[in-house]
């Protein structure tokens, strides 16, 4: 049985300039929670595959908490030059993770399967901070180094 997803799940954060704003990610309904079906842009502390609870607000649903986590890690990036973005994301793409582009030119939130080794791929996001190329931000970490 295929699983619909046709949920949006609301998250508050703190944008860069402390500012409360809210994402919206899709989730599909699963027993008593929802599972995460997109990789958030923004939302902290959250990955693809969560199953979390929600809190029904006039038929808005609200993050209330994770009821499992899926073991995946949500890294979220800036590249600064878009000559740089087809080499990066191809990169990506050859770790095994998953990544999807934000509405700002640049932006990209990455999965990292649970089953992939984190090291090779931190390793090539420090060099490429390095190179000033990027800029990343591990927004929820279930991997070990």
């Amino acid at each position: 049985m295929e699983e619909e997803i046709n949920d949006k799940v609301m998250f508050d954060y703190y944008d860069l300039e402390g500012n409360l704003a809210v994402e919206s990610v899709w989730a599909a309904k699963e027993g008593n929670g929802y599972r995460i079906k997109n990789i958030p842009f923004f939302a902290p502390n959250i990955a693809y595959d969560d199953i979390i609870s929600v809190e029904d607000d006039n038929g808005e649903l609200f993050f209330d908490d994770i009821i499992e986590e899926s073991g995946n890690s949500t890294l979220q990036i800036i590249i600064f030059n878009e000559n740089d973005f087809a080499e990066v994301t191809k990169k990506i793409e050859s770790f095994k993770c998953g990544w999807e582009g934000s509405h700002l030119k640049g932006y990209i939130s990455v999965n990292v399967p649970k089953e992939i080794n984190y090291l090779p791929v931190k390793s090539f996001l420090g060099n490429e901070l390095e190179n000033k190329k990027l800029d990343f931000k591990e927004a929820c970490m279930a991997h070990n180094l």
